[in-house]
């Protein structure tokens, strides 16, 4: 063989390596990209029209969660209240309402496949419910009139957050749950009142809606819902509680 049949066959060889060696460099240097899911949690009220494989939007199932533990918050403040004044029913009677409204907000999450571990008494997943369980519990224990107070504030809260849901929501079957849980609010709100007047001959001022909103839902009577729509979903309004001590006249 010449030299340029050598030089030849040493630069196919220089090529044939030099080829591997790319290659290999190319292959260690690939990465594989995992394949993750994405869990929405919603940080914010904002509505949005992305829907999630329940059929609701984040915001619908935020709400249907929220609300089961503030329901929840008046049902075990107003259970506490009963222990504490066993002989002023309004707290008592409230809180069996309160029960259907805890239900009524589980059954939507039922219905949509939202799971929601509600705790035990006085124990919430969601840290703002916690704080004012907390803080409406050592209020509550001031006194009876304090006590009243606390119910007609949690009530007004109650109203309030219904009102902002409602309007950020889109299936009208959890509107129409809310709706009626707020109408229940406004029938305890007015039980409150209406037993911290005969009790103490307190006006009440609120503290959440305005003044307005409140004295409109003030002077005007019971709500029993149109239709039995709020009876067929299991919701006891409240119209029946019962605002009297016991031992004392209405008169």
């Amino acid at each position: 063989m010449n030299k340029y049949g050598i030089i030849g066959l040493i630069i196919i060889i220089a090529i044939v390596i030099g080829g591997a060696a790319y290659y290999m460099s190319i292959q260690q240097t690939k990465t594989v990209v995992p394949t993750t899911t994405t869990t929405f949690t919603s940080t914010s009220p904002v509505a949005s029209t992305t829907t999630t494989t329940s059929g609701l939007t984040p915001v619908e199932i935020e709400a249907i969660k929220y609300m089961a533990e503030e329901e929840k918050l008046a049902l075990d403040v107003y259970s506490k209240l009963a222990e504490m004044y066993p002989n002023v029913p309004v707290f008592a009677n409230i809180a069996k309402s309160e029960t259907t409204h805890v239900k009524a907000v589980l059954n939507l999450a039922e219905k949509y496949g939202i799971p929601i571990n509600l705790g035990a008494p006085g124990q919430f997943n969601n840290t703002h419910i916690q704080e004012l369980y907390n803080q409406l519990i050592k209020e509550g224990s001031k006194g009876l009139e304090e006590a009243l107070k606390v119910g007609a504030l949690i009530e007004e809260t109650d109203i309030k957050d219904l009102q902002e849901w409602i309007a950020k929501v889109q299936h009208e079957d959890i509107k129409q749950v809310f709706e009626c849980l707020m109408m229940g609010s406004r029938n305890h709100l007015r039980a409150f009142v209406s037993t911290l007047e005969k009790m103490f001959n307190t006006t009440y001022t609120p503290q959440v809606i305005s003044q307005q909103e409140y004295e409109q839902i003030i002077n005007s009577p019971m709500e029993t819902g149109a239709n039995n729509i709020c009876s067929s979903l299991g919701i006891n309004l409240g119209t029946n509680v019962t605002v009297t001590p016991k031992g004392r006249s209405t008169k």
